[in-house]
């Protein structure tokens, strides 16, 4: 709960709030990407469902929504596996600083809890 004290003083208003959102979203939508297998109408086929990262997602975010448009994309990238390069907007950098360093304390604390379960 810390870090969305600290995002919500970062970023004023709707923008911090559409990216907690779209967290929850994609956590909810990674629990359903399991790999369905549907039949097929040839007989001895089968349709699978396969998700494959694409690899480096590039997200180029405007001035006006820094952290919306950069959480839309991020958060469902990340949980389909893929990579991020970020390139924020070159008048509000700040925010660009402060939101990758609130992401990488989340991710950072997450990954060692889930380790530590595992040990």
């Amino acid at each position: 709960m810390r870090f969305a004290v600290d995002f919500a003083r970062l970023i004023s208003g709707k923008s911090s709030q559409e990216y907690v959102d779209i967290c929850d979203y994609a956590v909810g939508l990674s629990r359903m990407m399991d790999g369905k297998i549907f039949p097929s109408e040839r007989p001895g086929h089968e349709l699978r469902e396969m998700y494959n990262p694409l690899g480096v997602v590039g997200i180029i975010t405007a001035f006006n929504f820094p952290v919306a448009v950069y959480g839309w994309n991020n958060a469902l990238a990340l949980v389909t596996g893929n990579t991020i390069v970020w390139k924020g907007a070159p008048s509000v950098p700040l925010v660009s600083v402060a939101t990758n360093r609130i992401v990488t304390e989340v991710l950072v604390r997450a990954i060692m809890f889930y380790c530590f379960i595992l040990v």
